[in-house]
């Protein structure tokens, strides 16, 4: 048996629930080990690394310790106390007791692993935490590097976790405390129960990044339970209906109907809101703004065309790919509103071609022709066609350049037919529904709510042409309770996006609570994706029952150096996927190229992507089944795939990635002698995995041994040494 002892302070410590709700992370360590794993935990409340040693509190523990023991060592918490008994230095004294621990565990042959103190949850006026153990965390980093000794950075992951969760719900990690009023007030140290499982978690993620023998003992269940159900509120609108044409409009096809359908939208809200039906008819329309308590409604036959006459829409402040800047106003837009909902069975048109630039590899030589024989303009390539000189002045003079920064700079009327709306844009609103409309020809995205919660979409039909710059179908960004059911996607780009922000350039709020179920997605360059902007976080996710066929890749979760936030606990089952292009499963962080990425090798910007399954995916032809691909110094950790059934060209690829689990997996692979290629990657699992079209299951691997690779109840495996 091997036993873990963890020293430290209380935010460690195991306590007497009688009398106090604090918990300490060691207390909820135990479960994430198997059998052969004791934890005793010899932390003590209000302990430095110097009166631990000196109240003779390690000595009980080293004369316990034996060979092949671990010592988890975490102070610095009470070494800032200016208490005499209590105090270190950290670049001094701290270091020096540290070291005092490190020795005797060496010496008796046991693995001592330092932790830096976790962060106290202190938000400054960004919403970002303050760094309370600077020199106190530098000093553990600096020891363990020194010594060549693992190092979990609780002071970093913890700050991570608090700032992707934000003030209000990163609360519900803390605990209470009377201050000196006798008030009860947050503590911001002392973890509560729900806090001091998270922090658990953090230590077990680290642990997994480090090798040491250890990790082979943990046995952390990757079951992840059923999305919590949430109810998606619906919109309470009143039973009033009016229709357009009582407020002068007229569905030729010629007559602006702007003002009818504003002076209808303002009629209705100043009656405590209601139903404006549009009939039968092509309503030519500029941009409009809906308001609380409406529904626009489309009888069948109705089509809602907009213009794309530039001067008709206004530059407001708006966000588009994660950042939050000056757009023109979209054909439908709202903001702060509450019980909005668009419905029918009509046509909204956004009139997208007038906005849209086209590159010339897109289209046939023939519609390239006519395509500028119609007008526009050509950029210098001549591979791209621009609908207007302003446009292509806007591309110029804003292409790789800081775009909030720049557009303080200039006329922005100069550059406006260069700044592209989404089709509808409704942001920072509640109670959301759109439902049984079809959406096509978007300037940009088609569908775009941020901010929002309590989203429906369902029955959606959303339509683009394949070549739509930016043709998103639906990109859902830094929203919460979101239900999107039974749509459907033939689109220019992503069809299905969630988002959460870029950092330092969006409101970092997380995209949480979201279902997506029975969508078809009939072409796009993803189906379902999430990213590549995710700063705020992605988390909470199911997609259930749907179906890709023909996109250029199935499921894509894509970030980079330079994002921060993170994407997990995502389920993906039931899924169908037919003739994929490229990947039909895609998770990525090397989504930018290589030396965009290198100026942001910081780790406290890194992404994290973890705790994501995957279960009952049946691809029919793709180029390859799978791409894990992480970075070198944070790997993919934490994924599950069971019931995948492939035939695919390429062999699965594996690279910076640990804890990977397959289960119950067929796969026909055409242009490879191999099923999987890994490189850079540890403990990986393979139960029930049988090529289709071998007799044994060939994994070309960098290194053998290192990889520890786990088969079970497979094809006979054949490792070849890449």
């Amino acid at each position: 048996m091997t036993t873990i002892y963890l020293i430290g302070d209380s935010t460690v410590a195991n306590f007497d629930k009688s009398n106090t709700t604090k918990t300490g992370w060691g207390e909820k360590l135990a479960p994430f080990f198997s059998d052969q794993i004791i934890i005793h935990n010899a932390a003590k409340s209000g302990e430095s690394s110097k009166s631990f040693l000196e109240q003779g509190y390690f000595a009980t523990v080293a004369d316990q310790l034996k060979a092949g023991d671990y010592l988890f060592i975490q102070f610095g918490h009470n070494d800032q106390k200016d208490d005499s008994n209590r105090h270190t230095e950290p670049n001094n004294e701290f270091k020096t007791y540290l070291a005092n621990y490190i020795r005797t565990a060496l010496e008796k042959a046991a693995y001592p692993v330092l932790i830096t103190p976790v962060s106290r949850r202190n938000f400054n006026d960004e919403n970002k935490i303050i760094n309370t153990h600077k020199d106190y965390a530098n000093a553990v980093r600096e020891l363990a590097d020194h010594l060549k000794l693992p190092c979990l950075d609780l002071t970093f992951e913890s700050a991570r976790l608090y700032q992707n969760l934000g003030r209000a719900v990163s609360k519900t990690l803390f605990t209470v405390k009377k201050n000196s009023e006798g008030k009860h007030v947050l503590d911001k140290t002392h973890f509560s129960h729900d806090g001091a499982q998270a922090i658990a978690k953090l230590v077990i993620a680290c642990l997994k990044k480090s090798d040491l023998p250890l990790t082979n003992d943990l046995v952390v269940d990757l079951e992840q339970p059923e999305l919590e159900a949430f109810n998606c509120h619906q919109p309470v609108i009143p039973d009033h209906s009016v229709i357009l044409t009582a407020y002068g409009g007229r569905g030729d096809g010629q007559f602006d109907n702007t003002e009818a359908i504003t002076d209808a939208i303002q009629d209705c809200h100043q009656k405590g809101g209601g139903k404006i039906i549009i009939e039968r008819g092509i309503w030519l329309s500029g941009p409009i703004k809906l308001k609380s308590k409406i529904n626009l409604h489309l009888n069948r036959g109705a089509v809602l065309l907009f213009n794309h006459d530039k001067h008709a829409y206004p530059i407001i402040n708006s966000s588009f790919e994660g950042i939050v800047m000056p757009r023109c106003q979209a054909p439908i837009d709202a903001e702060a509103v509450e019980d909005v909902a668009i419905t029918g069975e009509g046509i909204i048109d956004g009139a997208g071609s007038g906005w849209r630039p086209i590159k010339k590899w897109k289209l046939p030589s023939y519609e390239w022709t006519n395509l500028i024989q119609s007008g526009g303009v050509v950029d210098a390539t001549t591979e791209v066609w621009w609908p207007s000189e302003q446009a292509l002045k806007g591309q110029k003079l804003l292409e790789n350049s800081d775009l909030g920064s720049l557009l303080k700079q200039v006329d922005l009327e100069q550059v406006k037919d260069y700044l592209r709306p989404c089709l509808i844009s409704i942001r920072d609103s509640n109670r959301i529904l759109i439902e049984g409309v079809t959406i096509q020809n978007s300037p940009a995205w088609a569908i775009h709510p941020w901010l929002c919660q309590h989203v429906t979409i369902a029955q959606v039909s959303v339509r683009n042409p394949w070549y739509a710059q930016n043709g998103d179908g639906l990109d859902i960004e830094s929203c919460r309770f979101v239900m999107v059911k039974g749509c459907l996607f033939d689109v220019g780009d992503d069809a299905i996006c969630i988002k959460s922000g870029k950092r330092d350039q969006s409101p970092n709020i997380p995209s949480e609570s979201i279902i997506i179920e029975d969508c078809q997605v009939f072409r796009g360059h993803g189906g379902f994706v999430l990213g590549s902007e995710m700063s705020g976080s992605i988390r909470h996710v199911e997609v259930r029952r749907c179906q890709f066929i023909e996109t250029d890749r199935g499921i894509r979760i894509k970030t980079m150096r330079g994002r921060g936030g993170s994407i997990e606990q995502i389920q993906i089952k039931d899924i169908q996927m037919v003739n994929i292009k490229h990947e039909a499963i895609s998770i990525r962080m090397d989504y930018a190229h290589e030396k965009e990425q290198i100026a942001t090798r910081c780790l406290s910007t890194l992404p994290l992507i973890r705790e994501l399954e995957l279960s009952n995916i049946n691809i029919s032809g793709a180029d390859k089944t799978l791409q894990i691909t992480g970075l070198p110094e944070e790997p993919i950790m934490n994924i599950k795939l069971t019931q995948i059934n492939s035939q695919a060209n390429q062999p699965i690829t594996i690279d910076y990635a640990k804890f990977i689990y397959f289960d119950h997996i067929k796969q026909k692979v055409l242009a490879a002698d191999s099923q999987l290629s890994i490189r850079e990657s540890s403990h990986l699992e393979l139960a029930h995995f049988k090529p289709i079209n071998a007799d044994y299951l060939a994994i070309n691997v960098d290194d053998a041994e290192g990889s520890r690779i786990k088969v079970i109840a497979s094809a006979t495996p054949k490792l070849n040494m890449a």
